[in-house]
């Protein structure tokens, strides 16, 4: 029987968001928390999509909640601090998308400083390389077949 190894040795739960020359460490939020940012993400997904979403938009109160509670002791440290409010919201946001997407996801948008087209890849760069690259294959129309190759061994 496989083990695996234990989930604390490997699974960081924590954001580092750096404001101002100070590292702010953002913990773990509450499983609460989590599935409101995950339905919040997945409302936001269907209508930009053209699709109802099934929860109201978000109205200035709860805009401040989500960011107090995604950012959880960091929101009181970051106010104490007298960092500025867009700042404070990008923070939020940040925090946000760790929740609901993923580390990356919040790296881009964390590092775009908040410009939806700084995040979007750039399609007109990926359509050249694409049409200079030539792909290696088979220029007869046909592909080989291939025997799959024996197993050896025990895998783990």
């Amino acid at each position: 029987m496989a083990k695996l190894k234990a989930l604390d040795e490997f699974l960081d739960t924590t954001l580092t968001l750096p404001v101002n020359g100070k590292e702010y460490v953002i913990p773990a939020p509450s499983a609460q928390t989590g599935l409101l940012c995950q339905r919040l993400m997945q409302a936001g997904v269907a209508a930009a999509n053209g699709k109802e979403a099934d929860l109201a938009d978000l109205d200035d109160g709860q805009e401040l909640d989500l960011y107090r509670r995604c950012l959880g002791p960091v929101y009181d440290e970051l106010l104490t601090d007298k960092v500025s409010w867009p700042a404070i919201k990008h923070c939020g946001v940040t925090a946000f998308l760790w929740i609901a997407s993923d580390l990356d996801t919040a790296t881009r948008y964390w590092e775009s400083g908040g410009n939806p087209e700084a995040q979007a890849p750039d399609r007109t760069a990926s359509k050249a390389a694409a049409s200079t690259t030539r792909s290696r294959g088979s220029t007869s129309g046909t592909s080989p077949r291939r025997k799959a190759a024996p197993s050896r061994g025990k895998s783990s």
